[in-house]
């Protein structure tokens, strides 16, 4: 009997690696771009560094408050209706600007934004996960991460020529297009994406808390904090310093494109770097190329420099992600893969809660070259805590 339900609700073809990769280079290409688009808008509008940190803040609120909630909502129910509502709020965030453009508006978008892009994110991440077993699952985590690279360097890089040739105003257009193209994407695959998931049953009793216990998911956990502290600092502060020292908007996207032209070198060596290294020593070595990057940023003012420092980078940065996503759903209890992810990404957001506001007042306060010096010393002091219990994984 429970064959023939089982049967009933999963459909015959189920949505493939490759067309969640059409959709995430849609959706998240407007979500990056938008990201940078209001970064950039808000300093035309005379934000201060402490109204850019409060800014990045805002995108974590909702992560950081309902992460969990949407993997256990991804476990129980699957992901066909967090991610179709997930990407339908956060299209609404993209154009909200657009309709009134200020400041209060450019929070309310990031608020926004930020709630529709954390369903829609942990329904994709534990989408990903039940694809396959073993190496098949390494290499579906793995194409995700590429293609979240490319959008990562599509987004600000079309952000940028937009706002050079459109204006900021009309750019949230571009990129709301964007958004609204991966959400008719979504609908027409949607039959594809199971309704329920099909896991081993968690046992019962357990609390979120349990996940802390275990070892090796605490340290992922840690090093995933680290990760993306250091990928939203640069996404932020990288536009903001290279305003400051007077790029164009075009300049500032190809130089976060080029970061993100790297993740996307890096991610493609991953499954040889890990085939020789192992997945902990090479998070370990790329956090620390990452660290050393960010120490050169604020002594040069070049464009053609700061893209050669920011590939650079890139290539270490962009290994964390993928790496702490894998290891997160390894180590995870059984049945609970999307609570383990949505953790992840709630602690992660409670460092760009707190972390950004506190950068922003020492921005304020001492400019930015201490805003880059401290980040490096916040992500080598994670690496070096995973690295010294590097034993026990």
């Amino acid at each position: 009997m429970s064959q023939d339900n089982s049967a009933t609700l999963t459909p015959i073809r189920l949505i493939t690696i490759y067309q969640i990769m059409a959709v995430v280079v849609l959706w998240n290409s407007a979500y990056k771009g938008t990201r940078v688009l209001n970064t950039l808008y808000a300093l035309e509008l005379g934000a201060t560094p402490l109204h850019i940190g409060l800014l990045l803040a805002t995108y974590g609120v909702f992560p950081l408050l309902l992460a969990v909630t949407a993997g256990r909502i991804a476990d129980r129910y699957g992901s066909r209706i967090p991610l179709i509502a997930g990407m339908i709020v956060s299209t609404i965030g993209a154009i909200l600007p657009w309709f009134a453009p200020s400041m209060p508006l450019l929070f309310a978008a990031a608020a926004v934004t930020g709630f529709g892009f954390i369903l829609g994110q942990v329904a994709l991440q534990s989408l990903v996960g039940t694809l396959g077993e073993g190496k098949d699952r390494t290499r579906n985590f793995n194409n995700y991460a590429l293609i979240v690279a490319v959008a990562d360097f599509t987004g600000p890089v079309l952000a940028g020529f937009s706002i050079d040739h459109f204006g900021h105003v009309r750019t949230y257009l571009v990129l709301a297009f964007l958004a609204a193209t991966a959400v008719l994407t979504v609908f027409v695959l949607a039959k594809r994406v199971p309704r329920h998931r099909r896991p081993a049953p968690a046992p019962e009793g357990q609390r979120m808390s349990d996940l802390f216990r275990d070892v090796n998911m605490r340290r992922v956990l840690i090093a995933g904090a680290v990760v993306m502290t250091g990928i939203d600092l640069f996404q932020l502060y990288m536009p903001l310093y290279g305003h400051q020292v007077s790029l164009s908007a075009s300049a500032i996207g190809m130089i976060l494109g080029a970061a993100a032209a790297a993740t996307f070198v890096s991610r493609a060596l991953l499954p040889l770097l890990v085939s020789r290294y192992g997945e902990e020593k090479t998070l370990l070595y790329s956090l620390f190329l990452t660290a050393a990057m960010f120490t050169l940023i604020p002594l040069f003012s070049s464009a053609v420099v700061l893209g050669i420092i920011c590939f650079t980078l890139g290539l270490g940065m962009g290994l964390g992600q993928p790496l702490t996503v894998m290891l997160c759903y390894r180590y995870s209890p059984a049945g609970r893969g999307g609570e383990s992810l949505g953790l992840r990404i709630a602690i992660n957001n409670s460092m760009h809660v707190v972390v950004p506001s506190v950068f922003g007042a020492v921005g304020a306060a001492f400019g930015l070259a201490p805003v880059f010096w401290v980040s490096a010393g916040v992500i080598a002091a994670g690496n070096w805590y995973a690295r010294r219990r590097e034993a026990v994984v």
